[in-house]
């Protein structure tokens, strides 16, 4: 698959917005898809929807939040949208709320979608990248990390965050599991356990994007401490 730089372009990344609640930043980061070719408006709406049925489980990690929806025909092709805010914003999660970073993620297909969520996860399972990303100071530096070009050294991680950062998206895949099995009955690999559920809510809740720890995300998906 394409790199996850070639799938975000300069135009999709907007830095230090002002969104007054989750359903505003969802909107900013499907518009940015939009500008980009990439989705029709509708996507934007099977984004919110998603929430709305679902719950915060795409809040996957403290402050990150890795708003999706499935493949279908207001895909025009697989891409990223990255929106830092400049307030964080609350999406009801017990564990991982606020939020100030929401990515978007488009695939065409169910391959697409896992293939973008692993490189994520290999990505992010690194705390100093994911701190990077965090501070990044314009679009083409973001780019540029996410290509895995980094100039400058980074501080060395305690390892209590580093095992935070690697379990942060273990319930992701397990929470994609259970809604592909409850909205098409396709089976679904089994995920590797957890150490803790933030809740019960939380536990039950479907999509790969959606969850709390990425290192399962690594074979559906998964997301970092932001």
């Amino acid at each position: 698959m394409a790199a996850l730089s070639d799938l975000l372009p300069a135009a999709a990344v907007r830095l230090d917005v002002r969104a007054a609640d989750w359903q505003e930043a969802i909107r900013t980061a499907g518009g940015l898809l939009v500008d980009a070719d990439a989705t029709t408006d509708a996507y934007t709406v099977e984004m919110l929807r998603n929430v709305e049925e679902n719950g915060p489980y795409l809040v996957i990690a403290p402050g990150f939040a890795l708003a999706h929806a499935r493949p279908s025909p207001a895909v025009l092709r697989t891409a990223l949208s990255w929106v830092r805010l400049a307030e964080p914003v609350e999406f009801g999660h017990e564990s991982n709320d606020p939020v100030r970073l929401v990515v978007a993620l488009a695939a065409r297909d169910s391959a697409a979608h896992t293939d973008a969520m692993a490189a994520l996860a290999r990505l992010l399972a690194d705390p100093a990248t994911t701190r990077a990303l965090r501070e990044a100071p314009g679009p083409e530096d973001l780019r540029r990390i996410l290509a895995g070009d980094e100039s400058e050294p980074t501080a060395p991680v305690d390892a209590a965050d580093a095992g935070d950062v690697t379990d942060a998206g273990n319930t992701a895949v397990a929470g994609e599991g259970e809604r592909r099995k409850r909205t098409s009955g396709a089976p679904v690999p089994a995920a590797p356990s957890t150490r803790s559920s933030p809740s019960a809510a939380t536990a039950s809740a479907p999509a790969c994007s959606s969850s709390t720890r990425w290192s399962r995300c690594s074979t559906a998906g998964a997301g970092p401490a932001m």
